[in-house]
């Protein structure tokens, strides 16, 4: 039976006579026999000491491995048969026909994200990637039946995607460092459980019904019946009197719809500042710790009920506080662990100094960590699957004490929004959920959305993205990821929460992020992110796409990134801002805001490219054909609008970048300077609106630019000298100025400029750059071309005719590349001149100019003198360093080069 049978017949034939299946070329008589199988061939492996020491293998016993694992698809540990599915998913393409040739240009069209997607919206997770919005991708970059990986993969929805693709499915395989998200990634990416497609009548149902909800009944106009949720309360004391007072009773203001930041002490009339309020401790008898715990006081308030369309709320009574404490003194199965020291707990909150949290428990109310430990206590193991998965989609959102209640001109009466995101913060105002309400509430959901979920099986394993050596060389033919960035997200430590029931923590041993308690800054981020880019590209066939989705949240992390792409031998061709108010993507040079998501594209070189250059580097050859091959991966045409957009990377600065970067990442001299780059683009290739082209590519430029209005420039920030130029280029390339013309626009644009960057007036900046008309000779091409198409009067005039030599006198203009270069030597000697004082500086480096480091710095790895490039960078500000990316290229290879040279590896 082939795969694809195998995943439609198990999900056809769930709760039926089991069926016979194939797996792995092995026929077994259920799919129960199948997991049986398998399982004992991941516990012999499990005892190999070796097999443990894979990067970002598991905390946890065998058993619990083996509990959630769903062997060969789904490992809860290092998954050992990828390499076999592999192969065969190989085994199973289609044959090419001869001469065939993979190659596509970048994905350039807008792309709906698809929030509102019923499957995407049933897990919930810190961070999450619409399927539909990878499925474009996807569609785009492969073929059915090619393999895609995600080793950052969360939930899954880069396997839920490849699943859903039509008309046929890809492979997919599923990694991520999270014992968390790989069992929710298993769940979205096989066919649906039992036990979740039958919804509220399943098993799972019944088990809530009547092991859960009574938890939850009160009485309600002398009927039993559940609650929704109720409303805690903490306790504050007052710093003049020491009065102890309900903070539920001052913080919120019902009748003016707000939460109070300021308030009056009940007892002395004190003014209090809720952002500084201290809390009233209790100390308690905790039955599951068996000793007394000191914690910030809180008692329940109210209770709620929907009834139809509204909020029913209701004053607790003795009766539910006696019920909340019964259950609360009920015996556990897990007793609860103390909490690691950890920077969300201890060093950004200080939960155990100022709240009271010590235990994994205190994050629960009593009543709700017993509902929980009794589905984590489930034995039948598929239905504590089930069970499982419930849990943890309600746990991020409204599971635990994190969960505020909220009044503002929206929510008059105030109601529960969730937890503050990405921090494991406990409110002043609580809300207690009913646990069995939220687990029947996913279940409405998977069983409405059955027939949406996909029907196949991608492969989940959990280990870290840095060593995948599980996965062969040059075998996937795409990869969509959005990896961590920096310290928005601490990952491990959220999810102790869930990975407590799962008996399974997160190795964060190799986890990127920056993080103090780990003793990672944006160093170690920057290492640990290149270390798993190298894999991506050993694992990625040659001449195939990457896409990184990637939340921009600073300078330095975006150059870090930058820095790993290139440092892994990965090349950018485009870099896109994801709109997510308008789902469209928009073309961005560089980072321009840092407050949006980037979709960066990038590709493994072809075989052809890198064989060639091993034989000519740092020959011009070399660099031409890099070039060459370059635009070739580059789209040819953008619009939006009826505009036509400009093409980043077609920009003569950008390829120069590029060139400069592919050079230096492989050890090789750099052959060309700017100039001569430059000259050499404009002979060889066609030049369009600032882009350049190939002369196949040229001509479909042509023929698609005649179909739009305008070309729309793309929008520079003027923050530094490089920055500065671009924009006087984009000026002078739409009209030639005078001094006069430019110099109030240039005042207006220079605003942002950074504080460590030299100050330079416009006339020096003009002088280096760009050239000016002085009268004594024909009216250049430039200028000659701007007069003419804007004064009809000085149209069909020879160029040295008195009125248009004297209308074009002291306007300044971009060069030809063939002049450029004569004032590109000038200017790199008054840049090298700057650097040569630089390097006898002897304290830290305050003010600088930029631009004279970077040139500096090429020279000096020109000349292999790697010791000038690591004396001076330690002169330059680190935060500078860490942000430039070309700064950061040639200090990290520098340093690298030196570790070479003595015999360690740095």
């Amino acid at each position: 039976m082939k795969q694809d049978e195998l995943f439609n017949s198990e999900h056809r034939t769930q709760n039926t006579e089991p069926q016979p299946v194939t797996c792995l070329g092995i026929e077994f008589p259920s799919d129960e026999a199948r997991r049986q199988h398998f399982t004992e061939l991941l516990r012999d492996r499990l005892r190999n000491p070796e097999f443990r020491k894979i990067e970002g293998f598991p905390i946890g016993s065998d058993e619990d491995i083996l509990n959630l694992s769903d062997p060969p698809y789904y490992t809860a540990c290092p998954n050992p048969w990828m390499a076999d599915f592999i192969a065969e998913w190989e085994a199973q393409k289609p044959e090419q026909p001869e001469g065939h040739h993979y190659h596509r240009e970048p994905f350039a069209a807008d792309v709906s994200e698809g929030k509102n997607d019923p499957i995407y919206r049933i897990p919930s997770y810190h961070t999450k990637v619409p399927p539909k919005a990878i499925e474009n991708y996807i569609l785009h970059y492969t073929e059915p039946g090619d393999i895609v990986l995600d080793a950052f993969c969360g939930t899954g929805m880069t396997g839920v995607a490849s699943l859903l693709c039509k008309p046929a499915k890809r492979n997919a395989i599923l990694i991520d460092l999270s014992p968390t998200a790989t069992f929710t990634a298993s769940i979205m990416n096989s066919p649906i459980l039992n036990d979740l497609s039958k919804g509220q009548k399943g098993r799972l149902g019944e088990f809530v019904t009547k092991k859960l909800l009574p938890l939850y009944q009160t009485e309600w106009d002398g009927k039993k019946q559940p609650f929704d949720y109720a409303i805690w309360s903490d306790w504050g004391e007052c710093s003049e009197c020491a009065e102890t007072f309900r903070l539920f009773d001052v913080v919120i203001d019902f009748q003016n719809s707000k939460m109070r930041p300021e308030y009056e002490c009940p007892k002395c009339g004190a003014a209090l500042r809720s952002d500084s309020q201290k809390k009233a401790f209790s100390t308690d008898f905790d039955p599951w710790l068996n000793k007394p715990v000191r914690i910030a006081k809180n008692t329940m308030v109210m209770l709620s009920k929907k009834v139809g369309n509204r909020a029913i709320r209701r004053t607790v009574t003795d009766k539910d506080k006696l019920l909340a404490n019964e259950i609360g003194n009920r015996p556990v199965d897990q007793t609860p662990m103390e909490l690691p020291y950890s920077h969300m707990t201890h060093e950004r909150n200080n939960l155990p100094e100022y709240w009271g949290i010590t235990h994994i428990h205190h994050f629960y109310t009593r009543r709700n960590y017993y509902a929980i430990s009794r589905v984590a206590a489930i034995d039948d193991q598929v239905l504590r699957k089930a069970g499982l998965f419930a849990v943890i989609t309600s746990l991020e959102n409204n599971a635990t004490r994190r969960n505020r209640f909220y009044v503002d001109s929206r929510r008059p009466n105030g109601s529960p929004v969730g937890p503050l995101s990405n921090t494991l913060y406990v409110p002043t105002v609580q809300v207690e959920t009913n646990i069995g309400m939220k687990i029947l509430s996913v279940l409405r959901d998977t069983s409405k959305n059955k027939s949406g979920w996909p029907r196949g099986r991608s492969l989940v394993s959990t280990q870290s993205a840095t060593q995948l050596n599980n996965i062969p060389d040059n075998s996937v033919d795409f990869v969509f990821t959005d990896p961590p960035f920096g310290g928005n997200i601490n990952y491990s430590e959220q999810n102790i929460l869930a990975e407590w029931w799962l008996r399974l923590f997160t190795n964060n041993e190799s986890e990127a992020i920056t993080n103090s308690v780990q003793k990672k800054g944006l160093p170690e981020y920057q290492a640990l992110m290149t270390q798993c880019f190298k894999e991506y590209y050993r694992v990625l066939k040659p001449g195939r796409w990457m896409v990184v989705e990637f939340h921009n949240s600073s300078n330095g992390i975006w150059s870090a990134i930058q820095q790993a792409l290139e440092a892994s031998g990965f090349v950018v061709a485009t870099v896109a801002v994801l709109d997510k108010i308008h789902s469209t993507l928009h073309q961005d040079h560089k980072a321009a805001a840092v407050d949006k998501d980037l979709a960066i594209t990038v590709y493994k070189p072809n075989g052809g490219l890198e064989h060639r250059f091993e034989m000519s580097a740092g020959s011009a050859d070399g660099a031409w054909d890099f070039i060459r091959t370059h635009l070739d991966q580059l789209p040819v045409f953008m619009s939006k609008d009826g505009q036509a957009e400009v093409i980043a990377e077609r920009q003569n600065y950008l390829l120069f970048d590029r060139m400069v970067a592919f050079h230096v990442q492989r050890g090789a001299t750099v052959p060309l300077s700017a100039a001569e780059f430059y000259a050499g683009l404009s002979q060889r290739y066609s030049e369009r609106d600032g882009m350049f082209f190939t002369p196949e590519q040229v001509a479909e430029y042509d023929r698609k630019r005649m179909t739009v209005r305008e070309v729309l420039q793309l929008q520079l920030f003027v923050t530094d000298e490089s920055s500065a130029i671009q924009w006087l280029k984009q000026q002078l390339s739409k009209r030639t100025q005078t001094f006069q013309e430019l110099h109030p626009q240039f005042l207006k644009e220079i605003g942002g400029w950074q504080k460590h960057e030299k100050s330079l007036e416009l006339s020096v900046l003009l002088e280096q750059n760009f050239l000016r008309y002085d009268g004594k000779s024909p009216v250049p091409e430039q200028i000659h071309a701007y007069l003419s198409t804007n004064w009809k009067e000085l149209r069909n005039l020879p160029k040295d005719d008195p009125t248009l030599v004297a209308k074009a006198r002291d306007r300044w203009y971009v060069p030809d590349p063939n002049k450029a270069g004569d004032l590109e030597k000038l200017r790199e000697k008054a840049l090298l001149k700057e650097f040569e004082e630089y390097k006898e500086v002897k304290k830290k480096l305050k003010v600088f100019r930029l631009e004279a480091v970077r040139a500096g710095f090429k020279k000096a790895w020109q000349e292999r003198d790697y010791a000038v490039i690591v004396a001076v960078a330690d002169k330059i500000p680190n935060n500078v360093l860490e942000e430039d990316p070309k700064l950061l290229m040639w200090y990290d290879q520098a340093v690298t080069r030196i570790g070479d040279r003595e015999g360690y590896s740095v």
